[in-house]
């Protein structure tokens, strides 16, 4: 029994961290129905980029920062309509969170420096 729960860890932390930015993810055991949405975290000239630009509200998401162009005090980053306020290094490159609420959600640096923004839309309606 311990043995296929580790082995059902080691299968979903894999599948998250080898997923294409954007890729739903389905999750093993208790949980099964739910999704993970994996998006990557990078920054350019404008700012924060999040591929996708935009995520479902009641979907864990899964941030992967890209630390090749996310550096310096940039590397704190702050979403505060979640709550999260994490600094990434070699690693620990992954934010995870839970959209609850739905709209344009901004993210800055630590230093309230870089900026930028995803957007988070409403579940389909069924």
């Amino acid at each position: 029994m311990v043995r296929s729960a580790i082995a059902a860890a080691a299968a979903l932390m894999a599948a998250v961290l080898l997923a294409e930015p954007g890729a739903v993810l389905a999750q093993a055991g208790r949980d099964q129905g739910k999704s993970v949405q994996v998006v990557r975290l990078s920054f350019d000239d404008k700012g924060y980029v999040v591929t996708p630009s935009t995520v479902t509200k009641g979907v864990p998401v899964k941030m992967e920062v890209d630390l090749d162009t996310v550096k310096g005090c940039m590397r704190t980053i702050v979403i505060d309509a979640f709550g999260v306020k994490q600094t990434v290094k070699a690693g620990a490159t992954t934010i995870a969170f839970t959209p609850t609420k739905s709209g344009p959600i901004q993210i800055v640096c630590g230093m309230n420096m870089g900026k930028g923004q995803f957007t988070v839309a409403d579940p389909a309606s069924k």
